[in-house]
């Protein structure tokens, strides 16, 4: 019997090479973006899933406060916090430590290595995290000062390694910048999974920190650390997050220790990826709300494609009645019919799985480049979980059981002798579920598209925004960090900026302690000269000289800009600060003109005084996500400061190899690096502007598969109403009218669900412009063209069908009735 189903089933589907080729790309297509979509989100789901401690890991936040406002919502913290909790409080099996070193500048011998990522770690960090060693004891190879973790790839390029022998490399040394003690490998990891929160080439041991100053160990003011615990089993985190206000207050004593109110918080690590909105965060992060979105998008185009195959295949109602009513006639009953119309819907979903097998590997590439990762179905599955597989499998199973049952049962109902007389007439219950389905289709794809406008107008507005200074043209050149600081050091980078200055191509050039695009550092206790000890505010900071705001156009609103005079290499004697006009308003100060030749004090446990010589606009030293800051600006040159050149494009070759002769004619054993400040600033956006590709790929995706529904119910609709419109030709009707009527209808669906979508995209997108500080104001264009748009496309859709039935011979359609 299955037999005869199958070949009966086969039959069929190759019978009407037309539908079936239709149902089977609808399908396809639905699939291949619902497989596509779930790789990426199946991703960004498994980070940090590797630790074996994963659910019973948490990351300390700090929230500070001043003059009742919030100030800082971090991860960064004291060193003192994690082993001062993990000492008052039973609940914690164990912490560890870790700090940002930024990259490293390695020499070997004779060689150079730059551009490494370093953090600092205690002892605990590989017992806290799984990553997996190749060489080295977990336990203690972290204890000592100047002991090294290097990842594979790191280690394979500082050092030959024959084989994979790596215990080989234990006791190898190398000197970090100008450092003259020697750092020891002690440890071999695997490559850092790129599914981890917390990426690295290196680990260096804390203890290194508290060798050169012990505030690193036991300060409660030196804010740089960040921390995680892992709880003993059963212990609920709420229920000792609890406890924090208690210890707070114990160690802090309101805002007596600080100045701030501090307030701690424990996020599971399991959030640290996906719901991190904290400042100096060293995670990698992405947006959980941007995710859900595209697994809902995801859903929607498996739905819509299931949708299109129930209208297809009702569609055909007409052609398979006298086959139901001859079998029926013949002695079946409709439970084998339904048997028999379940055959061909898994037939058809069985090519259509493989197809979108065949186009997911096709697209494979091109998807990993838009979301900026090495994807596969394989790592993905065998990443997941056995419930997960059960729960994918199940919603895969259902939808398409769903799917072939309401046209088997549609089908395998028609009564034998009214089909068999030729009076079989539609179903109203059945044309409206079908219209129905047709608006869920277009109300999807409408509030998709319109999303998809909204998202890429946000995302030209954030490149194409008005700075409050000028990136365009602007080159970064990697910090001298092999020049040693001295006495000269400041009359050699002004002699190194004048040399630029008179490159061909070069307009002007300035360093900076921080680039466009780089977090400040925050500067607490700040406040005018004149006001109370007990008054304190936050400003964040910037090491600048005094070329800087000419090189990059910033406005000066009062006072005058740095002098060459500013400048002094000994720290101690600097005393001139600029502020913009957020800090001078923080302040208190409305006028910028009232605020050149104030004081503030700040630093020397608030005994020194800086005079305030100028005043400059805001400008978006962060990308347009966060808000500007109020600054304050010193004029300090460093080691650390990469330089900032201002270029004429024209022959930018040759320009570029004349700064680098210059540069290492001032600068020699340093290597010279650089990058496009533009491109860098706007990596910012690269999680937004990878969103805005595959939200606006999958659109067009659900697009296509709601108009291959269309065409469905259009040719149901033609085949029903066959008879009306010859008798309407017949009676003096004109193409153009058979069009009308046919066409309005359809268009009425299409209306109804572009108004039903307005409500939807309208709420969903003012949620995702929440997360910005500067963020457009949606108008009606952004609704009325997309409206037009998907109208236009359910038009001609229809259009071909519609035409194609309207031009029939009317004694052909009265016949054929």
């Amino acid at each position: 019997m299955i037999r005869s189903y199958l070949i009966v089933a086969f039959r069929n589907v190759l019978k009407s090479k037309v539908f079936s080729a239709i149902n089977v790309l609808g399908l396809s297509i639905g699939l291949a973006a619902c497989l596509l979509i779930f790789q990426f989100v199946s991703f960004e789901f498994s980070y940090d899933k590797f630790n074996e401690k994963f659910h019973r890991t948490y990351r300390i936040t700090n929230d500070r406060f001043q003059n009742g406002k919030l100030i800082q919502h971090g991860t960064i913290m004291y060193p003192t916090i994690g082993p001062t909790m993990a000492r008052d409080y039973a609940e914690i099996e164990e912490y560890t430590r870790l700090m940002p070193g930024g990259t490293m500048n390695v020499k070997i011998n004779d060689r150079n290595f730059r551009g490494d990522l370093c953090h600092f770690a205690d002892e605990h960090f590989f017992s806290v995290f799984s990553f997996k060693l190749l060489a080295g004891e977990r336990s203690t190879m972290l204890k000592d000062p100047y002991a090294a973790v290097l990842t594979e790839k790191t280690a394979r390029k500082y050092f030959e390694l024959s084989n994979k022998d790596y215990s080989e490399l234990i006791g190898k040394t190398f000197f970090w910048g100008l450092d003259t003690n020697p750092y020891t490998v002690k440890g071999i990891c695997e490559n850092i999974p790129s599914n981890s929160h917390i990426q690295f080439d290196a680990l260096v041991s804390y203890a290194t920190l508290i060798k050169y100053d012990k505030g690193a160990d036991d300060s409660w003011t030196w804010s740089d650390m960040r921390h995680y615990l892992v709880l003993k089993p059963g212990t609920p985190y709420k229920q000792l997050e609890n406890k924090f206000d208690d210890f707070s207050q114990r160690y802090f004593k309101g805002d007596k220790v600080t100045g701030s109110i501090e307030k701690f918080y424990l996020q599971p690590l399991a959030d640290a990826h996906l719901y991190s909105d904290y400042e100096y965060d060293i995670a990698t992060t992405a947006n959980g709300k941007a995710v859900w979105a595209m697994l809902v998008v995801a859903l929607f185009i498996l739905v819509i494609a299931w949708i299109n195959y129930v209208n297809l295949t009702t569609s055909r109602a007409l052609d398979r009645a006298k086959e139901v009513g001859l079998r029926k006639v013949m002695g079946a009953v409709q439970w084998q019919l339904v048997k028999q119309f379940i055959f061909e819907s898994l037939i058809i979903t069985g090519l259509a799985f493989g197809l979108s097998l065949v186009l997911v590997v096709a697209l494979q590439s091109t998807f990993n480049q838009i979301v900026g990762h090495e994807l596969s179905l394989r790592s993905v599955l065998t990443s997941l979980s056995l419930n997960h597989v059960l729960i994918l499998l199940l919603v895969l199973g259902v939808g398409t059981l769903l799917s072939g049952f309401y046209p088997a049962f549609v089908l395998s109902s028609y009564h034998p002798v009214t089909v068999l007389k030729g009076k079989f007439t539609r179903s109203v219950q059945g044309n409206f579920l079908r219209k129905a389905l047709v608006m869920f289709q277009f109300t999807s794809s409408a509030a998709l598209i319109i999303g998809t406008f909204i998202v890429s107008k946000q995302i030209e507005f954030m490149n194409n925004a008005d700075l409050g200074m000028n990136i365009k043209n602007m080159i970064v050149i990697q910090s001298p960090e092999l020049m040693p600081w001295d006495s000269t050091f400041v009359e050699r980078v002004e002699s190194y900026k004048y040399a630029l200055t008179q490159v061909n191509g070069v307009i002007s050039a300035t360093t900076t302690g921080r680039l466009p695009g780089d977090r400040l550092a925050r500067s607490f206790g700040v406040r005018l000269s004149d006001q109370s000890s007990d008054t304190q505010y936050t400003l964040t900071n910037m090491s600048v000289d005094h070329s800087f705001f000419d090189t990059y156009s910033v406005s000066l609103l009062a006072g005058r800009k740095f002098l060459p005079a500013d400048h002094d290499p000994d720290f101690e004697k600097l005393n001139k600060v600029i502020l913009n006009k957020n800090a001078i308003q923080l302040l208190g100060i409305q006028k910028a003109e009232d605020a050149v030749g104030r004081e503030i004090i700040w630093g020397n446990n608030g005994t020194r005084k800086w005079t305030i010589v100028g005043v400059v606009a805001n400008f978006h030293q962060e990308g347009l996500q966060k808000p500007m800051e109020p600054i304050f600006f010193r004029p300090i040159y460093s080691t650390s400061s990469p330089t900032s050149v201002k270029i004429n494009t024209k022959d930018l070759q040759k320009t570029v190899a004349e700064i680098e002769a210059t540069y290492k004619r001032f600068f020699p054993g340093n290597s010279f690096e650089y990058t496009f400040l533009e491109d860098r600033y706007r990596r910012q956006y690269n999680d937004d502007t990878r969103f805005g590709k595959v939200v606006g790929i999958f659109t067009v995706l659900a697009i296509i598969v709601s108009c291959l529904g269309l065409v469905g119910l259009s040719s149901y609709t033609a085949a029903q109403r066959t008879k009306e419109i010859g008798i309407r030709k017949v009676l003096g009707a004109s193409l153009m009218n058979i069009i009308t009527i046919l066409s309005f209808d359809f268009i009425r669906l299409v209306l109804i669900a572009v108004v039903l979508s307005l409500p939807i995209a309208y709420f969903s997108m003012q949620n995702w412009l929440e997360e910005y500080a500067y963020r457009i104001t949606p108008d009606w264009t952004l609704f009325i063209l997309p409206i037009g748009i998907i109208i236009l496309i359910a038009a001609v859709t229809i259009s071909f069908q519609i035409i194609k039935t309207a031009m029939t011979n009317p004694a052909e359609t009265v016949k054929y009735e």
